[in-house]
């Protein structure tokens, strides 16, 4: 018994929570609703700068994760991230 609970954690939720869509987040506005990983990586790229491959695993982090992952700081303070 002791064995099936520590089986249940969080640490073993199901892998259908990542299901390869994220939002983007610009201080706190969302330009991307639950945009697919590509998308996402190309939208990051134009406000960041560089390559959209460049942001293909911080956006699979947030979406395998839930959290937030912040891909850069703007002019004015303002955060860019996944989530």
């Amino acid at each position: 018994m002791a064995c099936a609970a520590l089986w249940a954690g969080p640490g073993f939720a199901p892998a259908a929570a990542a299901n390869g869509k994220v939002d983007v987040v610009v201080g706190g506005n969302e330009v991307l609703n639950e945009a697919t990983i590509t998308r996402a990586s190309e939208k990051a790229a134009a406000l960041c700068g560089g390559k959209a491959s460049a942001y293909v695993k911080k956006a699979q982090k947030a979406d395998r994760e839930g959290s937030i992952v912040v891909v850069c700081r703007r002019a004015g303070g303002k955060q860019v991230y996944f989530r």
